[in-house]
């Protein structure tokens, strides 16, 4: 028989103090797990006993601080070391967004349209063309 999940404790953290960019379009979900764990099984985990919909996990790992002892003031006491995974849900459309979107939105006709240079181009071409245009303009007149 093969154990799905050791001992792990994984927390939710309720209100973390996350900046993400404006253009992520999905929420994040932070939560502290065990050092030992890696991002696969961390998604697994998740999707597996909570039905977390997980595209990307990013991991920290932080070491534990040092406190005083108050029984005994010359030895200090080390908290346990742990790890913050940073769990990336499916976005507003249902499916991940790719890391830069804002590339997509360069590639519509309407941006096509608008933006001097062609895909497919060199700048040779373009120059050749702009010549060629600036030729004819001026026979023209």
């Amino acid at each position: 028989a093969v154990r799905l999940f050791p001992n792990w404790v994984v927390r939710h953290v309720r209100e973390p103090s996350l900046h993400t960019a404006e253009w992520l379009k999905r929420p994040v979900l932070q939560f502290l797990v065990s050092p030992k764990m890696n991002k696969i099984e961390i998604a697994e985990y998740l999707r597996k006993l909570y039905g977390i919909p997980v595209t990307k996990v990013h991991t920290a790992n932080y070491i534990g601080d040092t406190k005083a002892n108050p029984k005994n003031p010359m030895r200090r006491i080390k908290q346990s070391d742990f790890k913050k995974a940073y769990v990336y849900l499916y976005d507003e459309e249902g499916a991940q967004r790719p890391r830069y979107h804002e590339v997509e939105a360069q590639l519509t006709p309407e941006a096509l349209a608008s933006w001097p240079a062609k895909p497919g181009l060199s700048a040779r071409e373009l120059r050749g063309k702009s010549n060629k245009m600036k030729a004819q303009s001026g026979a023209a007149d």
